[in-house]
This record gives C-alpha cells, sequence and structure tokens, in this order.
C-alpha cells in the first residue's frame, strides 16, 4: 500500500513543501500550466512588450523609427509577414518596403491606406501610426512628390510632344494637298475633274490625323515600375546621386521610381528587371547577364506609352460588334 512521506528541503534559504511516493518520485504541489493556457500567457506577455515598444519607440535600449516600431512589434506577437500579407491583401514586399521606410516601393496613393490596415492588424492605435510615420518620412505631401503616380498628363507631357506632331502633320497635309491640286490643274484637261485628287488628299490628312488622335486619347493611367523577375540587385538614384534604394530584390518585387525628374537605375543583371505599366512589359532594363548603369527612367515611358495606347487601341477593336 503507497504511502506519502513529507520532507522539507532547504535550497537558497526557502523552503518548499515535496511529496514522495513510495518508489521514490517527487510530486511538487505545483498545479502544472496547460499548453492553451500557457500560449494565453504567452500572447498577453507579448502584447504588453509591444505596447511598450510602441509608446517608447525602443528595443533593448535602441531607439527606432516607426518602421522599425512595426517590425519589432509583429516580432514580438510571433507574427510573420507571409501571414499578414494573406489575412490583409498586401502584397508582403509593401509590407517589407513600410517596415523598412522605403516609401518610393509604394505608390503614393496606397500608402495611407496600408499603414492603417496594418497597424490594426497589429492592434496599434491606426491614426498615431500614420501620423507619427507621414510625420518621420516628411509628410504624405512630400511622400507623394518624391514619387509620384504617372498619370496620363505626365506621360504625355514627357515622352511625347503630339502639340508639335500634330501642328507639323497639318502643315505637311496642307502643302501636300496645295502641290497636288496646284498639279492637277496644270496637267488635267477639261473633261477630267479636278476634284477627286484633293478630296483623296483630305481623307489621308484625316486619316493621319485620326490615327494621331487615336493616340492623343489612349489612356496612361498605370505608374512605370521595375519589376524583379528574378532574385537581383538593383540601385536607383536621383538627379543629384541621392541613392533611393541599393539592395537585393526579390522576384517579383516592384519599384516606383518618380518620372520627369531624372531619375536612374542600375542593376548587376540587366535581365533581371523589366519596365511595366500595369501588366503590359515594356521592355527589360538591360541585356541579359550584363551590368548597367545609369539607365535613365525617363527614357522609358515614350514607348510605355507608345504600347498603352497600342493595348487600349486593341482592346478597343477587339470588343464586341454593336448591332
Amino acid at each position: 500500500m503507497a504511502h506519502n512521506m513529507t520532507h522539507e528541503a532547504a535550497e537558497d534559504g526557502q523552503k518548499s513543501e515535496v511529496s514522495v511516493t513510495e518508489n521514490g518520485t517527487d510530486r511538487s504541489n505545483v498545479t502544472p500550466i496547460s499548453p492553451r493556457a500557457a500560449r494565453e500567457l504567452e500572447v498577453r506577455e507579448g502584447r504588453v512588450r509591444a505596447e511598450e515598444i510602441f509608446r517608447t519607440a525602443e528595443y533593448e535600449g535602441e531607439a527606432l523609427r516607426m518602421g522599425q516600431v512595426l517590425r519589432r512589434v509583429r516580432e514580438v506577437l510571433g507574427y510573420q509577414l507571409t501571414d499578414i500579407a494573406k489575412e490583409t491583401r498586401i502584397r508582403e514586399n509593401l509590407l517589407m518596403g513600410i517596415e523598412r521606410m522605403e516609401v518610393q516601393t509604394i505608390a503614393p496613393g496606397y500608402m495611407k491606406a496600408y499603414l492603417l490596415t496594418y497597424a490594426r492588424y497589429l492592434g496599434l492605435p491606426e491614426q498615431e501610426v500614420v501620423q507619427r510615420y507621414t510625420r518621420e518620412c516628411g509628410g504624405l505631401d512630400e511622400v507623394k512628390s518624391a514619387a509620384p503616380v504617372p498619370k496620363m498628363g505626365q506621360i504625355k507631357k514627357q515622352g511625347t510632344k503630339w502639340p508639335l506632331i500634330v501642328a507639323g502633320v497639318a502643315l505637311l497635309a496642307a502643302v501636300v494637298a496645295a502641290g497636288v491640286t496646284a498639279m492637277v490643274m496644270i496637267n488635267s484637261t477639261p473633261e477630267e475633274p479636278v476634284s477627286e485628287s484633293p478630296v483623296a488628299v483630305s481623307g489621308a490628312r484625316d486619316s493621319l490625323f485620326s490615327d494621331v488622335r487615336s493616340e492623343i486619347r489612349a489612356p496612361v493611367e498605370l505608374p512605370l515600375e521595375v519589376v524583379a523577375v528574378r532574385q537581383a540587385w538593383l540601385e536607383v538614384r536621383g538627379a543629384d546621386g541621392t541613392i533611393f534604394l541599393s539592395r537585393t530584390l526579390a522576384e517579383g518585387e516592384t519599384y516606383f521610381p518618380r518620372l520627369n525628374a531624372g531619375w536612374t537605375v542600375s542593376a548587376r543583371n540587366g535581365g533581371a528587371f523589366q519596365w511595366r505599366v500595369g501588366d503590359i512589359i515594356v521592355g527589360p532594363v538591360g541585356p541579359e547577364g550584363a551590368q548597367v548603369f545609369s539607365v535613365s527612367v525617363d527614357e522609358q515611358l515614350p514607348r510605355a506609352a507608345e504600347l498603352v495606347a497600342g493595348a487600349s487601341v486593341a482592346a478597343a477593336e477587339s470588343g464586341p460588334a454593336t448591332p
């Protein structure tokens, strides 16, 4: 018959009561905690630690910027970027850009919405996160001016000189029309109608204007971006030499450079990056396997505008015919 013996063990000046069974096994009087309770305790402790990091903007004595605060809070809470990306529908590379405060990697119109969503997920005060983050970045207005989304007017202004083209075409058409009319009047006989040649020239002129107008109307609403088709190193510089990005980009990562500002990109493998406007591929940054340096961003705009205009025309022509 099992019996218990009670003894007192002194350890570090403190005494604790332990029960000993017949076979000599110690049985502590402390009730073991369940895995679920342990997890809840861990979550509570993590939340307290996260709130402290957010309040003090420090981690282990190191002062943190707001992007670093978000990363430390996420790590303390045990969240992975991959899981957050799935639940918030914000791409992982954009979340990483927010934590690194690389604001040029994010289309300006979406920055505030992303910050609000990310702060809500981490359980932080949303408006305070936005205010502190944008204050450290110079404010949303300055962030927008540093990386504007190239709308239709911007690309047309930089990439093409439509007013000059239209004026040139009009002048050329007028000269051709006058010349053809004069030749017909000189060489024609009285029996021959002289009105058809000018009509034909007028039609050609209208055709030219129609083509120009169709390209002018082509919508260019998506920003020009650099997309990594494979993991590779990329550097983006401003006109004054300021480095806005200099690191290895993972496959699928994108960067929105500022337009009409003399920015350039350099890559250790030009073929690993593409210029894109939405789903439209403008072309590679450089040859496959070759290093490229100081490739102009603005020089890609005419080609981008041309491709977007062509895609718009093709989409219109392939639409269902009206009865």
